[in-house]
């Protein structure tokens, strides 16, 4: 990519990017006629709206409540508008039917598609999205969740895909970084700058490294989870497929080095000097290891999953912007630094 096409390569000091598309759709937005529909399916008018704004997926993601009291979460998107937020929708319908009850997801409730149009509606679950900087106690409940959906069976009976393909695909990061030279490299990622052609080995290794029969959500983030006072939800899983039992754990954690934990780690962005890299480096490392998940876990195949990981945000992150999802490449960029910063500890 030419320099002056690519986004800049060092966020503002201290940011933490925030894990929102920025504007959403909003029920009024959508067509009559779609509106009219989906009213038909849920069998009530729309009488109050509440729209979140956690998540990147552009389009309607709203709290609606009916004439007859009862309430869904539904989120739609247009093809011809968001291709790709549409596109996860079918996916994600596909697997929501299916999700065992084990699974801690919200309920399905239906979905309506036009050929434009998708729309999903789920039962809506009264909790929150965990505070960033995470409580420590929050982190937790969702750590031990991890080990609960682990042990959940029925995957391969799903037919869900498995894992490796898509994330080895995925995993071509430090190639493609080592192929197209980008300058600014050594200002975001210097020890990564130095060992490009070690970096692009280790990512090699990811598609045995996910082997395995578990759930696996794919895209473990505080804003993919909601916190009730009894129970932890795992939301949207377009990205759902069969693989190790520890890989939610491994792409989990560079997102927690990101973001901090309450007196625990600071949170490690583009912007942090080397020993807050380190400091969170070491503590994602030792998270890991101690987790039921984690330690059993071969390094290599650790090394490579993190690897590839960290250079699929760090080359995601210098594509150009997506308007409808502007803060979306600063939130690649950062937690790319921080998958960085744990690899960095566990070594090449």
């Amino acid at each position: 990519m030419p320099d002056d096409a690519a986004p800049p390569a060092v966020e503002a000091a201290g940011d933490v990017p925030v894990a929102s598309g920025g504007g959403r759709l909003l029920w009024r937005d959508l067509p009559l006629g779609l509106r009219d529909e989906l009213e038909a399916v849920a069998g009530g008018r729309v009488v109050q709206e509440r729209s979140v704004s956690a998540g990147f997926s552009p389009g309607l993601a709203s709290v609606l409540t009916f004439d007859d009291g009862s309430r869904l979460f539904v989120k739609a998107a247009r093809t011809a508008d968001e291709p790709v937020a549409a596109n996860l929708h079918r996916a994600e319908a596909k697997v929501a039917t299916r999700l065992p009850r084990e699974v801690p997801a919200p309920r399905f409730a239906w979905g309506h598609g036009d050929g434009d149009w998708i729309a999903l509606a789920f039962a809506v679950v009264d909790g929150h999205v965990p505070a960033t900087p995470w409580d420590p106690d929050e982190l937790d409940r969702v750590l031990a969740t991890l080990v609960r959906l682990a042990s959940v069976p029925g995957a391969r009976a799903m037919r869900l895909p498995p894992t490796g393909p898509d994330f080895a695909d995925m995993a071509t990061g430090w190639r493609a970084l080592r192929d197209d030279p980008d300058p600014r490299l050594a200002a975001v990622a210097p020890w990564a700058a130095a060992h490009l052609d070690a970096l692009a080995e280790a990512e090699r290794g990811a598609l045995v490294a996910c082997e395995g029969e578990s759930f696996v959500h794919g895209d473990m983030r505080a804003d993919n989870v909601l916190l009730t006072p009894e129970k932890v939800y795992v939301v949207d899983w377009p990205h759902a497929s069969r693989g190790a039992a520890w890989l939610d754990l491994a792409m989990f954690l560079p997102s927690v080095v990101m973001q901090g934990v309450v007196d625990v780690c600071e949170p490690v962005t583009v912007s942090a000097d080397p020993a807050r890299r380190a400091r969170g480096g070491a503590w994602a490392a030792s998270t890991f290891a101690a987790h039921p998940l984690g330690g059993d876990v071969h390094p290599a195949d650790l090394r490579s999953v993190v690897a590839g990981i960290a250079g699929y945000f760090l080359h995601s992150a210098r594509k150009p912007a997506v308007p409808t999802i502007p803060r979306l490449r600063a939130f690649q960029r950062a937690q790319g630094v921080a998958a960085l910063a744990w690899l960095e500890h566990l070594g090449l």
